[in-house]
């Protein structure tokens, strides 16, 4: 920084124009000199008048801060007339300190003198527009493309309002995703992170953990099974998994839960872990089921998944034993009476279709524990409360778990509604976790069940909304931003925006981050490779940067067809 406060930021190598025309938050320009735009100084390169280039106007109060985006003749059927451009007023720049800020306090004058702005000021912009001097910064990219003019950004400004990073396919958003990764590895931090494809089985620095849930082809080296028990999903969960339906299906269902809810608690009574009802004597049944002291519609009690078939069967009883006594049908309400055959085949379809999905391959490697397995909430917990600074990063590989019956969306969002009950505790309080959230338009905002027993898998769009307070913070990334809500994407307080070629992403992107409007998002198509904007509460200014590569690059290749097809 001293460099700039030296020799300033106001080159006069660098002049390229003047103002001529003055509107709310544009100017109009005329070039000076146009034999010789661009230039080489310093080392770098300028192009003096080039659209997409940051630009300094020179008035008679201050500095202003502005961005080339239109250059024209002014009547293309005229040769001799001078070429013009229009700049997008940014913000302004101090002339003592050089402290930036957003806005405009006062608008230049015509025939102000316009400079290219230096690149080593450009990437210090983020910096200039906090009054803290850092410790911990992330150098996440270059102003240009000698990685001369670096962009360090901090923690606190990149996931402190919840981190989107969003691009097209190619873009470049993994590599912006596994550098970040890696800076944040340099330090000490707590991440979780999401990996639904397995592209990220190769991080082998030192922090980093490996976990599995089912069986993904290519683990990473080192990596522990882990299954998820049946006591992390919630009632409507399995609604949604299983969906009875019917006015029989529904409340027999509900019936079996609560039962085998209360086998679990008074297991020293049903010792088998169900209630056996058909033909049997109640018991304490009814006082255990109406006492104050359990509230049987918790959802968030443990229950035997594995039973709750044999359960359902069990809850087609009538409701009260017969017996004849003198030719009179004596009713006994100490028992159950037989099985109710009209309501038991009313079920069978809703039994069967518990026993295939529990069996099937998606939740057959989660919901049965064998011994060689750990729970996967008890280590995420270990991993987010340990005091050890050596664990920095786990990595979750959901890329073995099958697509059937939205498996992998279901357990992710058990994973995120887990950490965002810790965080509720106040757990991460003084050890701040960020959840890495890849292809996360395939886990936000989606639903399952029927139109009786909808349920809306809402984790990660709770953690965007509330858990910046307790600690919990989210770092998403996607390539189709339309499918992730508005509203959780209005919740994001940051962007990193790669090349954007569907024009209904661009809208979006728009809509839900104020800080960028039409001109900012126009540059979206045609970003290269690697190329990204990154805006967002702290980002006022938009700034178009060159991502660095990370060390260790994710595993997000096509087909090699060249190599293949020879």
């Amino acid at each position: 920084m001293s460099e700039l406060e030296d020799k300033g930021i106001v080159r006069p190598q660098l002049m390229f124009g003047k103002v001529n025309a003055i509107s709310a938050n544009k100017v109009n320009f005329e070039y000076i000199n146009l034999e010789h735009q661009a230039t080489y100084f310093e080392g770098r390169r300028y192009g003096k008048g080039e659209v997409g280039e940051f630009v300094i106007i020179e008035s008679q109060i201050n500095l202003i801060l502005g961005r080339i985006v239109e250059i024209k003749k002014d009547d293309l059927e005229l040769s001799n007339l001078e070429i013009i451009g229009r700049i997008q007023l940014l913000g302004t720049i101090q002339m003592d300190s050089l402290i930036v800020t957003a806005g405009i306090d006062y608008y230049p004058s015509i025939n102000d003198l316009i400079y290219s702005a230096p690149h080593n000021f450009i990437a210090e912009i983020p910096k200039r527009m906090s009054k803290i001097n850092p410790e911990i910064e992330l150098d996440i990219g270059s102003i240009d493309l000698d990685k001369k003019s670096c962009i360090k950004v901090t923690p606190e400004k990149l996931f402190g309002r919840h981190l989107g990073i969003l691009g097209s396919t190619g873009g470049g958003k993994s590599y912006t995703t596994a550098k970040i990764l890696e800076e944040c590895l340099k330090n000490h931090p707590r991440i979780v992170l999401l990996d639904a494809t397995g592209e990220y089985r190769d991080f082998d620095q030192e922090g980093v953990f490996h976990i599995h849930v089912g069986s993904p082809i290519n683990p990473a080296d080192g990596s522990k099974e882990c299954y998820l028990p049946p006591d992390c999903f919630l009632e409507s969960d399995f609604l949604a998994l299983f969906e009875p339906s019917g006015k029989v299906q529904g409340p027999k269902f509900r019936e079996a839960i609560k039962s085998l809810k209360l086998a679990k608690i008074k297991k020293d009574i049903y010792e088998y872990g169900y209630i056996h009802k058909i033909d049997n004597h109640k018991g304490d049944f009814e006082t255990f089921y109406r006492s104050s002291d359990i509230n049987l519609d918790d959802p968030t009690l443990a229950f035997d998944l594995h039973l709750l078939a044999l359960q359902i069967e069990q809850e087609c009883v009538f409701p009260d034993a017969t017996s004849w006594f003198e030719k009179r049908q004596i009713k006994d309400s100490t028992k159950w009476g037989g099985q109710d055959g009209n309501a038991f085949s009313n079920c069978l379809s809703l039994i069967g279709r518990i026993t295939n999905i529990i069996h099937s391959a998606p939740f057959n490697t989660i919901f049965h524990s064998i011994s060689t397995k750990r729970s996967l909430i008890k280590t995420i917990n270990s991993f987010t409360a340990s005091d050890d600074k050596k664990f920095k990063l786990l990595r979750i590989d959901l890329s073995g778990i099958p697509f059937e019956y939205k498996s992998r969306e279901i357990i992710a969002n058990c994973i995120g509604r887990s950490l965002l009950n810790e965080s509720r505790k106040r757990s991460f309080e003084k050890k701040p976790v960020v959840v890495f959230l890849d292809e996360a338009h395939n886990f936000i905002g989606k639903s399952i069940g029927n139109e009786d027993t909808m349920a809306k898998l809402d984790a990660f769009e709770l953690i965007a909304k509330e858990g910046r307070k307790f600690g919990l913070n989210i770092c998403l990334a996607t390539q189709r931003p339309r499918d992730i809500t508005e509203g959780v994407l209005s919740q994001l307080g940051t962007l990193i925006v790669h090349r954007l070629t569907n024009d209904r992403d661009r809208e979006i992107v728009e809509r839900a981050c104020g800080e960028i409007d039409k001109a900012a998002s126009e540059f979206l198509p045609s970003l290269q490779p690697g190329e990204a904007v990154i805006i967002g509460n702290d980002f006022p200014i938009p700034l178009t940067i060159n991502i660095h590569q990370p060390v260790i690059k994710p595993n997000s290749k096509g087909a090699d067809y060249q190599g293949t097809w020879q």
